[in-house]
């Protein structure tokens, strides 16, 4: 007989929630503001370098958890700019408060079905694995779906637009 595992389809509560983030990742910070959202803070190390994070979470919502970096801050390589950073909630009026991209937008790797310190904490930790080499030789080795970053977004629209412009005048 064939055992089968079969997805979860109740939404965690927010209990759930804390209770999983205290028991595996007990040095995170939680609150509750006074508006219903979920935040936690804790450091996390892919590998060298420690990171200070904060994760987002509106429990009422069926959003994903935003997560970003707080210390030390996110940061373009030598050379580059913050729109050229792979993998970016992108805030254009404070880039440095972007969010970490961690999930295909149009994919259905998280529901609030999921644990947040089962799925998106390790996968924060997984995109600062790539970041940090990143940082070092400029290649994102993560997983990719489109344009790594908001310049390369940019770049193909501007280059699409020249294209349709250069269409309509032949």
């Amino acid at each position: 007989m064939a055992l089968r595992t079969m997805k979860r389809t109740k939404p965690r509560s927010l209990g759930a929630q804390v209770d999983r983030m205290r028991g595996r990742w007990p040095e995170f910070n939680y609150r509750m503001t006074a508006d219903g959202f979920a935040i936690w803070q804790g450091v996390v190390q892919p590998y060298q370098a420690e990171y200070e994070i904060g994760l987002f979470w509106a429990p009422a919502s069926s959003l994903k958890p935003w997560v970003w970096l707080i210390d030390p801050g996110l940061v373009p390589r030598p050379g580059c700019t913050y729109e050229q950073i792979p993998h970016l909630l992108y805030n254009d009026e404070r880039p440095e408060l972007s969010g970490l991209c961690l999930f295909d937008p149009d994919g259905a790797e998280w529901s609030n079905c999921d644990l947040i310190a089962d799925t998106t904490i390790p996968w924060a930790v997984e995109w600062l694995q790539h970041y940090e080499f990143w940082h070092f030789d400029g290649i994102w080795r993560g997983k990719s779906i489109g344009p790594e970053s908001v310049a390369e977004i940019r770049a193909s629209t501007v280059h699409r637009s020249e294209g349709q412009l250069a269409d309509d005048t032949a």
